[in-house]
C-alpha cells in the first residue's frame, strides 16, 4: 500500500540493494509487507497456521526471484501478491481446498475460559460461512475480494495488483458482494417497498 511518493523511493532502494543481496534490504522489504501479505493469505485460506506457512513461502520466493523483478510502471506490491496468489493456489491444489480442526482440540488449550472458546468459536464459524459463500464467487471475484478486504488494498491499489482497471475492481466486487450476500443468506425475504397508505 505504498501511496506516498517518500514511501515509493524507499521500496524502489530497498528492492534495489534486495537484487544486489543486500541482507537487510531483504529485512526491510520483510518488516514491510509480511502482515499485509499474511492477511491476504489468511483470507484466502482461512487457517492462520497454513497462512503462516504459506506467507513463508511467499517471502522465501520473494528471495529466490527478486533478481528477476522489474519496475513496470507497477509498485512492488503487485509482484509481491501474485507471488503470494500463486502459493495459494499451488497449495490448494497439492493439499485441497481447506483443512478444518476438531473443535474437541480447542479444549486441549491452556489458559482459555468457556467464553473466549466460544467468541472464537463463533468467529471461526463466521469465517467458515465466508469462506464457504466465496466458492460461489467467480475467480476474479474471489482475487478482488480477498484483496479489498483480506489486504485492505484500496480500489486503485487492487486494480494494480491484479492487472485490471478500477472500474474493472469496482464491478468485480460490487458483483461479488451481491453474490456473497445471497449466499450467506439463501431465503432472506424479499423486502418489499412501503407505500403510502398501507401503513
Amino acid at each position: 500500500m505504498q501511496t506516498n511518493p517518500d514511501d515509493r523511493k524507499v521500496v524502489e532502494e530497498l528492492v534495489k540493494q534486495a537484487q544486489q543481496g543486500h541482507q537487510p534490504a531483504f529485512a526491510g522489504l520483510y518488516e514491510r509487507y509480511y502482515d499485509q501479505i499474511y492477511r491476504y493469505v489468511s483470507f484466502k485460506c482461512g487457517s492462520a497456521t497454513e497462512a503462516e506457512d504459506i506467507t513463508g513461502e511467499v517471502f522465501l520466493k520473494m528471495l529466490e526471484s527478486i533478481h528477476t523483478f522489474k519496475w513496470k510502471g507497477h509498485p512492488f506490491t503487485s509482484w509481491l501478491y501474485r507471488i503470494a496468489h500463486n502459493q495459494v493456489v499451488d497449495n490448494f491444489r497439492k493439499n485441497g481446498r481447506r483443512q478444518t480442526v476438531p473443535l474437541d482440540d480447542a479444549k486441549e488449550r491452556t489458559g482459555v475460559n468457556a467464553s473466549d472458546l466460544e467468541r472464537a468459536a463463533e468467529i471461526n464459524m463466521t469465517m467458515t460461512e465466508v469462506m464457504t459463500a466465496m466458492d460461489s464467487l467467480t475467480d476474479l471475484q474471489r482475487e478482488v475480494i480477498s484483496l479489498r478486504f483480506g489486504s485492505g488494498l484500496s480500489v486503485s491499489e487492487t486494480a494494480e495488483a491484479s492487472g485490471r482497471k478500477d472500474n474493472a475492481v469496482k464491478a468485480l466486487q460490487h458483483a461479488g458482494i451481491k453474490k456473497l450476500r445471497i449466499a450467506m443468506v439463501p431465503n432472506a425475504p424479499a423486502i418489499a417497498p412501503v407505500i403510502e397508505g398501507d401503513v
